[in-house]
């Protein structure tokens, strides 16, 4: 084995056995060649799981879902040149959603750079605007000191590391440049180690003596976004005690839990007219769904306090009075001690209007034929067992308004919030639960290769797939009636496309839905890959959804 070769294994056996120590255990690799050093390592690590994914646009995102899945930080691994430059939609939304992407990206040699030679672009600082910690390593140097080289690995790895995990999480990039010859020595696996280090732990703890007075006002609300996996009992133990309605959004997973405190058809209540009158917003977790209650925290008077467990706190839709960076558990567990004050009629009122608007939307949804009767019917048959993850544009929104009685975990791509990825995210959460994905025909288009990754692994996956040919959220902006002659064009923009070849290409089944009554009584597979169509109509779907609001505006006859 020449010198070249034994620094080579050097580096790369270390770097996967590093990656394994800090807790990765999956890396999403896309084929390529100047990669071949770490894949070929990842592949002879004993207990690091790869998958092998030849788009790396939808590899990043299928790598998203593996995270959301698993509750751990995932690799991906792509080859020189423009194929790491398809990483960046993921990079920015797992950025922008504090998630753990480990981000390899494999390089030309320093001396093949800005030269015109192939496959070579300056992947230095790439993704710079995005993650939070970057790392051009030096050339496995077959003249140099080997030790020095696999220091550098562990130093770079164990600084990466505090973004992997606690509230300083978020993607980190490091690029690999490689010399051929490209292949390790695979005699040398027992360079390849499965150790584990203890994991860095971030608590900041804070006194909460400057809100005292704040929370012993009567009509407080606590409003809760995504939590990213935290524990949440401790929410639910301060609204008991202290009689605080809960405004959850669905991806908070507090719906699940049926307590009385929770209020889950606010958006609608607030489109119908809600009025409301508070002193103080308890806001946790991340920013919610709803674009009606964001505007109402934009212009109320009322004091907010923002806890979210991460160092660069979501300010949108307005920056709070104060904010704690700790567990949500941890700040309701330190504001337990706070005296009771009297709220009973104050969480009353809301249970009533909660009781209310369940009543209209349950009649609403036995009659209804658009798009929402069907998110209504999906909802109903899963169980607590099932992961239900949900496309952004109108899909999450009829979740968010209809998710009243389901026991499902929601989970959505709500950092960007954009409509890429979502199919690959979906069947990398897959892997590790039993999902079902609600997804519009647009959002559906824009990541069908995506589908591949199931055909190749034998995921399960059930996709409900609402197709209004074309952006059906779009009908319920201004553009719809102040640029209607260029509406259908530049915002409708119908595509037409017969998604049963889609399904025959990545080996689906499928099956066409056109009336609500023939989807009621149909139950989604527990195994396999199936496509569900449901062929809607963007105009029905609009005005069906005013009928609704009508509706809901009728039972409101009092001011909070």
């Amino acid at each position: 084995m020449n010198n070249h070769t034994t620094a080579l294994t050097k580096q790369v056996f270390t770097f996967v056995s590093e990656l394994y120590a800090y807790g990765i255990r999956e890396i999403v690799i896309s084929p390529g060649s100047r990669s071949t050093p770490m894949a070929i390592a990842i592949e002879a690590h004993p207990k690091m799981k790869s998958w092998i994914h030849p788009d790396e646009r939808s590899a990043a995102f299928f790598a998203m879902g593996l995270m959301k899945g698993s509750e751990r930080p995932v690799a991906i691994l792509c080859t020189s040149g423009s194929a790491a430059a398809n990483y960046t939609p993921a990079i920015s939304e797992s950025s922008l959603s504090h998630l753990p992407l480990v981000v390899l990206t494999s390089d030309r040699p320093h001396e093949l750079r800005g030269i015109g030679a192939p496959q070579a672009i300056d992947q230095t600082n790439m993704f710079a605007n995005y993650t939070q910690y970057q790392f051009d390593f030096p050339i496995a140097d077959s003249n140099g000191d080997q030790d020095f080289m696999t220091n550098t690995v562990k130093f770079q790895l164990q600084k990466a590391s505090q973004y992997l995990y606690g509230p300083h999480r978020g993607p980190i990039h490091l690029n690999l440049p490689f010399r051929e010859p490209l292949t390790p020595d695979l005699e040398k696996v027992e360079w390849l180690t499965s150790d584990t280090k203890i994991m860095p732990h971030y608590q900041k703890t804070t006194s909460l003596n400057e809100i005292n007075v704040i929370v012993k006002k009567r009509k407080g609300l606590i409003i809760v976004g995504d939590m990213q996996h935290q524990d949440v009992d401790q929410i639910l133990t301060f609204a008991t005690i202290h009689d605080m309605p809960i405004l959850a959004d669905p991806l908070s997973q507090l719906r699940r839990e049926h307590h009385p405190n929770v209020i889950t058809t606010y958006d609608l209540l607030f489109r119908a007219g809600l009025e409301v009158d508070v002193d103080f917003i308890i806001r946790v977790g991340k920013p919610v769904i709803s674009k009606k209650i964001n505007q109402w925290l934009k212009d109320t008077k009322a004091f907010q306090i923002l806890v979210q467990n991460n160092d660069r706190p979501d300010a949108f839709p307005i920056t709070p009075h104060v904010s704690y960076e700790m567990s949500a558990n941890d700040f309701f567990r330190q504001l337990s001690e706070t005296t009771t004050v009297e709220r009973k009629q104050w969480l009353e009122k809301w249970q009533s209007l909660e009781k209310h608007a369940k009543v209209e939307i349950k009649d609403y949804v036995r009659t209804a034929t658009d798009e929402a009767a069907y998110v209504a019917n999906v909802l109903d048959k899963l169980t607590t067992d099932d992961a239900l993850f949900v496309s952004n544009s109108m899909p999450i929104r009829d979740v968010d308004n209809l998710f009243i009685d389901c026991e499902a975990a929601v989970f959505s791509n709500r950092g960007a919030n954009g409509i890429d990825g979502v199919t690959s995210t979906a069947l990398g959460m897959a892997v590790h639960k039993k999902v079902t994905l609600l997804i519009g025909d647009l959002a559906f288009y824009h990541d069908m290769n995506g589908l591949l990754m199931s055909k190749l692994n034998d995921i399960n996956l059930n996709i409900v797939l609402l197709n209004n040919d074309g952006g059906g959220i779009f009908s319920y902006l201004p553009q719809k009636d102040t640029a209607d002659a260029y509406f259908e064009r530049l915002f409708g923009t119908p595509t037409g496309l017969d998604f049963e070849h889609t399904a025959l290409l990545y080996d689906f089944t499928f099956k066409r839905f056109e009336s609500i009554e023939a989807f009621k009584y149909t139950e989604l597979s527990k195994f396999g890959a199936h496509i569900y169509e449901i062929m809607t109509y963007r105009e029905d779907n609009l005005q069906q959804h005013l009928k609704l609001y009508k509706k809901l505006s009728d039972i409101i006859n009092v001011t909070l």
